[in-house]
């Protein structure tokens, strides 16, 4: 079953008109009268919905159930990242971690990061894909980029930070953590004295990744699927 982006959607959803691009999204799936499609809201709420219509001013579809919390962790992850200087690098990034199931990513500017900027209209674009690809129903959120001076000052905000560091530690251990945050330097890495202050706090720990040397959007991506699978494991 494929998935919809529909911001409207509600508890009090009966019959739902797509908009333009939904529509053609529709007519790619080759979905016909009768087929079930999943919907979401992109804050928690899904519906399994059935394709009554094809029109012109608008693909009809009708509401039949409604799920909360489908396909969503039972914490949230946020990805907290050096600003990569390659667009298509950070890109893929971005939309492995909305399928992994981060709820938020903040870019950051650290001592080593190049790119300073980046666009954000096309940036959520790829989240609202990612987001029907993996038929979640929480839309992930991407923050403009953020000192890293800011990060510091907030990080008690998580029960657990994950810092990857060849450094650091092999196994990792969750524990009754909700609000997770997990942390990569960009292609520099972090400089010492940002490791330093990292380590410093108390809810950080540092996690070893691999035996070798990864690149930024690697090392992200291997942090968030070892936190995923932790905490899956965990809650067995």
């Amino acid at each position: 079953m494929e998935c919809l982006y529909i911001s409207s959607l509600n508890h009090n959803s009966d019959l739902i008109t797509l908009n333009e691009s939904e529509s053609r999204h529709t007519k790619a799936l080759r979905l016909k009268v009768g087929d079930e499609i999943l919907v979401t809201n992109g804050e928690g709420l899904s519906a399994v919905c059935e394709m009554i219509e094809i029109a012109k001013s608008g693909n009809k579809l009708q509401c039949l159930n409604f799920y909360e919390s489908m396909n969503e962790l039972k914490a949230d992850i946020t990805l907290a990242v050096g600003n990569l200087e390659n667009t298509d690098r950070f890109e893929f990034l971005l939309e492995k971690s909305v399928e992994l199931g981060v709820v938020e990513i903040v870019p950051l500017i650290t001592k080593f990061s190049s790119n300073k900027s980046i666009k954000l209209e096309r940036m959520e674009a790829k989240i609202i894909s990612a987001l029907k690809q993996s038929k979640r129903s929480r839309m992930t959120q991407i923050s403009p980029p953020l000192p890293f001076e800011y990060l510091l000052n907030n990080l008690e905000k998580w029960d657990k930070v994950i810092l990857a560091d060849e450094h650091g530690q092999a196994e990792l251990t969750l524990g009754k953590s909700k609000n997770i945050l997990v942390l990569c330097g960009s292609e520099g890495g972090f400089s010492d004295m940002e490791i330093a202050q990292l380590k410093s706090s108390a809810n950080v720990t540092a996690l070893k990744l691999a035996e070798s040397r990864l690149r930024t959007e690697t090392a992200a991506i291997s942090a968030i699927t070892i936190t995923v699978n932790s905490l899956l494991k965990e809650s067995n």
